[in-house]
């Protein structure tokens, strides 16, 4: 017990305890940054590297595009841009649905922004950019000569310099001095209405407190008006008009370079009678515009139009065009290879178009229905459906291509801008082909399939993805699950094994890898080109030429019904 109490007493000053020594703790400390630096390591070398499939939509999305271009979409599709494969180029970009720019050539670009009202053109030596309907700038820079430019804009700015460094200004109703401005061949004025002057091959015309006074004189003679107590107004060679208390009192005589019996009279007692004339062509007028009534001899032509612009109806001479109109309930038209028939206007359509190149049959129920049928010169049929607001379909033989999407909400016709800028809002599932090339979205980019005749690549989001390809004539699979960390191969000569981690996945590298097996139903000895798939829908106006179309012979699974 003594020992024990002693034991837990202080030590007295005059004895010395060894203390244990300090623990160095160094080493631990280098191991700990050791490990981290390790782990660190080995989590980079599961990460996805640049240029890797990504895909992790909405947010961001990477991928290997059908034919071989890369892309990044980004927000669920409101970022886009497009790379090509061979030059590396950035060939599309767009921030939906306020703009987007898209290589067209060498030195050549078209861009949209709030379409569709902003455009940008980029030509050899020229740019052009406008906002309908406010302004309009272009800039002309040929190679050998001095830079130009002109700008409009509304309600009345104008400045311009030509290739000689003049330098012309408009600034309206205020002041301008213009060259070139409109269809005149020179335009000024001083605090329009008060005073304007403009002139157009040779001929000069004066305007005071416009449209009260006005006189003209050089190429064409003299002519002038008090308005609205009298005019006389003449081109010589061409017309003269004159009126007497205007409205009321009109008459004048056109053409006059033909001979007289072949000049145009008109008389006219507004709003109450008016007559034309021409050889055996008489035309009439009573309460002006409701009532008219036109007919010749000669041709066996004839109108009566009334009362407008309900009724109209015309015919009798097979060069001009025939018309009947009982607005809204029914209206017919034919005439210069155009025949379109309306019902109950605007709701049901049928046309028929015929042109050189081909023909188009249309037939539209707005807003629940629109579709056309073209036929081109060599035979080849191209279609477009849209049936609101459930589905839009399209197919072109010509550049084998087709699409399909749901639902369609846009209730108008075919418009490019729509499909590109603004239909990625609503669409749920998007398919397009062309010739081999099949890619597949639904909304917000969740799922996507990108396949070619190299490769086959499907994936939804990060949770799974597949990879479908041939290897020295071996078929092989990639999976990849849970954002990458999961990832095996599998094929016919090396089995199965297990790939490492590539998070967030699935790590797909950026270039396919040649295809050693020809697809099902292809010849290998085909020589067809594999066009990548435009980011934008099928334009099937603009189909190639038979000559750089795809071989007949060479198919793929189509994704929409076949034409009738």
């Amino acid at each position: 017990m003594a020992q024990i109490l002693a034991s837990s007493c202080p030590p007295r000053e005059d004895v010395t305890i060894m203390a244990r020594p300090p623990r160095n703790r160094k080493p631990s400390t280098t191991r700990s940054l050791r490990g981290l630096a390790m782990a660190l390591l080995g989590f980079l070398g599961a990460c996805t590297a640049p240029g890797q499939d990504l895909h992790l939509a909405p947010l961001y999305t990477h991928m290997s595009l059908a034919g071989g271009d890369s892309a990044i979409e980004a927000l669920g599709g409101t970022a886009l841009a497009r790379w090509d494969q061979e030059t590396k180029r950035l060939d599309y970009w767009a921030l939906r649905p306020l703009v987007s720019w898209q290589r067209q050539g060498e030195e050549r670009s078209f861009a949209w922004f709030l379409p569709p009202l902003g455009q940008r053109f980029e030509r050899p030596e020229e740019t052009v950019h406008q906002f309908l309907p406010i302004l309009r700038h272009a800039r002309q820079y040929p190679k050998d000569k001095p830079s130009s430019y002109q700008f409009l804009m509304l309600p009345g700015i104008y400045l311009a310099r030509d290739a000689d460094g003049d330098k012309k200004s408009a600034f309206f109703i205020f002041y301008g001095d213009t060259e070139n401005f409109l269809s005149f061949d020179s335009a000024s004025w001083i605090l329009f209405p008060f005073y304007a002057r403009f002139e157009r091959a040779g001929r000069t015309t004066h305007n005071v407190l416009f449209p009260v006074i006005q006189w003209s004189e050089g190429t064409g003679g003299k002519s002038w008006r008090l308005w609205p107590l009298y005019g006389d107004q003449g081109f010589e060679g061409r017309y003269r008009r004159k009126f007497f208390l205007w409205p009321f009192f009109m008459w004048q005589t056109n053409d006059l370079r033909k001979d007289e019996d072949l000049h145009q009279k008109t008389y006219f007692f507004w709003p109450f009678f008016g007559l034309t004339e021409r050889e055996e062509s008489r035309a009439w007028t009573v309460l002006w515009p409701f009532f008219g009534y036109t007919k010749d001899d000669r041709s066996g032509f004839w109108a009566w139009d009334g009362p407008w612009p309900f009724v109209l109806f015309q015919g009798g001479d097979p060069e001009r065009a025939v018309r009947q109109r009982v607005v809204p309930f029914y209206s017919y038209y034919k005439g210069e290879g155009l025949e379109s028939t309306w019902y109950l206007w605007p709701l049901i359509n049928t046309r028929t178009e015929t042109y050189k190149s081909h023909d188009r049959t249309s037939f539209s129920v707005f807003p629940f229905l629109h579709a056309w049928n073209r036929t081109d010169s060599a035979g080849r049929k191209s279609s477009w459906r849209k049936l609101w607001p459930v589905v839009r379909t399209a197919r072109d033989e010509a550049g084998d291509t087709e699409m399909i999407a749901w639902p369609a909400l846009n209730p108008l016709r075919q418009y490019a801008f729509i499909d590109e800028h603004y239909t990625w809002l609503w669409e749920l599932y998007t398919a397009e082909r062309a010739f081999d090339q099949v890619r597949v979205r639904t909304w917000l980019g969740l799922y996507r399939e990108e396949s070619d005749r190299h490769e086959q690549r499907r994936s939804l989001s990060a949770l799974w993805a597949r990879r479908d390809y041939s290897k020295e004539g071996s078929d092989v699979r990639e999976v990849s699950l849970l954002a990458g960390l999961i990832r095996w191969r599998q094929s016919e000569g090396a089995g199965f094994e297990l790939l490492r981690p590539s998070f967030p996945g699935p790590g797909w590298p950026g270039d396919r890898i040649p295809n050693t097996r020809m697809p099902r139903g292809m010849d290998a000895q085909s020589t067809n080109p594999q066009a990548p798939l435009q980011p934008v829908p099928i334009k099937l106006e603009d189909s190639p030429d038979l000559e750089s179309s795809p071989s007949p012979e060479v198919s793929a699974p189509d994704i929409v019904p076949p034409i009738d």
